[in-house]
């Protein structure tokens, strides 16, 4: 598992992705807050560039969450078809095995019965 942070000093935001096989969850929950902060912002008394700023940076962060749940679920995706056409292709592999076990179990039996 690797861990990844981006800490913002000036909205003392701290984002982390875990890098798990499924898990979004949590990074959603991530997204969700940061969604909330950038209505709390926009909403301040800060002064219009403050303000501006930390809403740039929410932003940002925002879109990093939501591209690495992308990616995310893109993987899964990807892991997901990868196993489908493997246990296709198994499928395929023990089909013709049985095919080819048939065909020397008939030969056997015809020797068998010629012989």
């Amino acid at each position: 598992m690797s861990i990844s942070s981006i800490s913002s000093m000036s909205t003392g935001t701290t984002v982390t992705s875990y890098n798990s096989s499924n898990d979004t969850s949590q990074l959603e929950k991530q997204a969700a807050n940061i969604k909330q902060q950038i209505q709390e912002e926009s909403a301040s008394d800060d002064d219009e560039q403050t303000k501006q700023a930390k809403i740039q940076q929410l932003q940002a962060q925002l879109q990093q969450i939501e591209s690495q749940i992308q990616q995310m679920q893109s993987q899964k995706t990807s892991k997901t078809q990868t196993s489908v056409d493997s246990i296709k292709s198994e499928k395929m592999e023990n089909s013709n095995t049985n095919k080819t076990n048939d065909g020397k179990n008939n030969s056997d039996n015809i020797v068998d019965v010629f012989a």
